[in-house]
């Protein structure tokens, strides 16, 4: 999935030590630059190292520290120069190459700028237009862009105009950068727990907005060098009889159903569409229509989460009992098994950003079955990579981000954090249609009233609380 390249020998093999113990399976080449000390020097052994369609990672030491600040500036746009805060890299222990080897793919999925002439982001690890001002790419972030009616939501909060489309850096403990140039516009507090999230504005300028066509047309060659490193690395596991996509019309799982689709055609391709029965009813009729466009046919896995729900089988989900998802994860593996024919190639959207639990697994691994192999091809891409991709290929994405949704889930689930439940709750649309659900209606009264067991709620509370079309009310506060 990407290769690592040090200085010297001596370097690759404290690097070697690192990948054995921390990535087994991750198919992670080490190579050198056969003790190249200037820039020029590294920059021509690099060039003999580095192919259009990987991506790499030069780690140098704090003596090659100028070196690597004049390599970083001409080095293309798949290579992350790092430098680890030891005087070289093999005075480094393990666990600290590993965290800083974290730090540099955080640089490939986050690393942008902005470039003035054109008024848009460029994204991936490039050279070209000014930095974005306070960003310093870290293992949990992420970035995205604030489609449709985000930026109108945040500029509600933050009272201060927010530009169309910006692009959305996730940091540490929910808080987001909002940025409609070099510098944050605003800054956003997502939490778990809560109705309304939290904004400030903090750029003391005007903000711009950005065209979404614009900003695919310019990072159109960044987005193929990604998709030729994704296909690349499908086409290292050599041939499977059968290829499968579990597709739920999230922007991930999209993206991972067009490489499919790239690579191995509508013959190959097999699709299962993951119903719990408690998605929205935008997503379903998204998934319904991008199939009849894209000319494939899906599998319906039904996942029986609204039936245990209606029958009192089982409680409402909660961060603590998800069992909900081992019910859709059960009934997708089922449809994948009825479904393979020999060989079989499973493709997730699992990416590095979503979880640590996500980041430190293999991009291959076993599957459900002993004739079922499991890939992540787009476990380096940020958000905004995804978004964009999607877009550049003709395909719309998701009606649900435009509402100003992120990511998308269950209407239900429990990882739906105060900003999902505020975009719910103050969008009429979506409000009103849910509201005929009563698992709906008990979600968000069981939020509201900030219980986090089935204990906690009784249901007779349910006569207790009005719903307008704005926000739920009058839920005993």
């Amino acid at each position: 999935m990407f290769t690592i390249v040090t200085r010297s020998k001596r370097d690759a093999d404290a690097v070697k030590a690192m990948v054995e113990r921390f990535y087994p399976g991750w198919g992670i080449d080490v190579k050198t630059l056969h003790g190249a000390r200037s820039s020029e020097a590294m920059l021509r052994e690099l060039s003999g190292i580095v192919e259009p369609d990987r991506f790499y990672i030069v780690l140098l030491g704090r003596e090659d520290q100028r070196a690597a600040r004049e390599l970083a500036g001409e080095v293309p746009p798949n290579v992350v120069v790092h430098v680890v805060p030891r005087s070289r890299v093999r005075n480094a222990r393990l666990e600290l190459l590993y965290a800083e080897v974290a730090r540099a793919r955080s640089v490939i999925r986050v690393a942008a700028s902005w470039d003035p002439g054109r008024r848009v982001f460029l994204l991936g690890p490039r050279r070209q237009g000014e930095p974005l001002e306070g960003l310093e790419p870290q293992p949990s972030f992420d970035n995205f862009i604030g489609l449709g009616r985000f930026a109108k939501i945040v500029a509600r909060l933050a009272g201060g105009r927010i530009g169309l489309n910006p692009l959305v850096v996730r940091t540490r403990g929910g808080l987001h950068l909002v940025y409609n140039g070099p510098q944050p516009r605003a800054e956003l507090e997502v939490k778990d727990e809560g109705l309304s999230p939290r904004a400030r504005i903090t750029g003391d300028y005007e903000p711009v907005d950005v065209s979404l066509e614009a900003m695919v047309e310019a990072n159109r060659g960044i987005l193929q060098l990604y998709e030729r490193a994704s296909l690349r690395f499908l086409e290292s596991l050599g041939d499977f009889d059968t290829v499968m996509v579990p597709w739920s019309g999230g922007k991930d799982s999209t993206a991972i159903l067009l490489l499919a689709l790239t690579l191995y055609g509508r013959d190959k391709v097999r699709v299962v569409y993951g119903d719990t029965g408690t998605e929205f009813p935008i997503s379903r009729q998204y998934v319904e229509e991008l199939a009849e466009k894209l000319g494939i046919d899906y599998v319906e896995a039904y996942g029986g989460v609204d039936k245990m729900l209606l029958e009192g089988v089982a409680p409402m989900p909660t961060h603590s009992n998800r069992w909900c998802t081992g019910l859709k994860v059960s009934a997708i593996e089922g449809a994948v098994k009825k479904l393979a024919e020999g060989r079989t190639l499973l493709l997730v959207g699992d990416r590095d950003a979503e979880s640590p639990r996500r980041s430190a697994r293999p991009p291959v691994r076993p599957g459900p079955a002993e004739n079922i192999v499991m890939a992540a091809p787009i476990k380096l891409w940020g958000g905004a990579h995804v978004q964009l991709y999607v877009l550049s290929k003709g395909v719309p994405l998701n009606p649900m981000y435009e509402y100003g949704f992120y990511r998308i889930g269950c209407y239900m689930c429990p990882a739906l954090r105060n900003w999902e439940l505020h975009v719910l709750t103050t969008t009429p649309k979506l409000h009103l249609q849910l509201l005929r659900s009563p698992i709906y209606r008990r979600f968000v009264m069981m939020r509201l009233r900030g219980k986090t067991k089935a204990a906690d709620f009784e249901p007779e509370e349910e006569a207790a609380c009005s719903f307008s079309s704005s926000v739920v009310t009058d839920c005993g506060y």
